[in-house]
């Protein structure tokens, strides 16, 4: 086989993307790095909506996978669920620090990883109480967590829209 040689190699072309040219979209932003923009939005959502929930530490640990805040945020659940607990949310003859401490955790595990620690039965043996009794604490908690990130992700992406936008109009 001869090889012509007279003709200049052709460049390849690369294929271009709409991330390419775009950028990368508001959700992919909100998962990243924290930036100026992040912030600012955060700090757009404290402004106009607060709850009570530490709701940047649970998007930054549960939905971004940043595990600076882990600990206390394990701390602040722990402490709600024993309040929560021990203020009718359980029966006093079946409350107990364990017990609150115990569903907290599994609360926040399965919040961060989709997945219960253990089957509660095994739980709920451990600690001497009815697996509904830990079931349906542990699943209160549970659903509040959520409901409290999932309203503050719906927040933060409006406002880090706004700020984008905000940015844009302003450079």
């Amino acid at each position: 086989m001869i090889l012509d040689t007279t003709k200049a190699a052709q460049p390849v072309r690369q294929e271009v993307g709409d991330y390419d040219l775009r950028g990368p979209d508001y959700e992919t932003l909100m998962i990243g790095p924290v930036t100026e923009l992040l912030t600012d939005a955060d700090r757009l959502v404290r402004m106009e909506w607060r709850n009570g929930f530490p709701n940047w530490m649970l998007y930054r640990t549960c939905q971004a996978g940043d595990s600076l805040y882990t600990t206390r945020l394990r701390e602040w659940v722990v402490a709600f669920t024993m309040t929560y607990a021990s203020t009718g949310g359980v029966r006093k003859d079946a409350y107990s620090d364990e017990l609150a401490c115990v569903a907290a955790w599994d609360a926040l595990h399965m919040l961060m990883h989709n997945r219960q620690m253990q089957p509660y039965t095994i739980t709920a043996d451990a600690l001497g109480v009815h697996h509904k009794t830990y079931r349906c604490l542990r699943d209160t908690i549970y659903a509040r967590l959520k409901a409290s990130m999932d309203d503050y992700w719906t927040a933060l992406g409006c406002a880090i829209r706004q700020v984008a936008l905000y940015n844009r109009k302003n450079r």
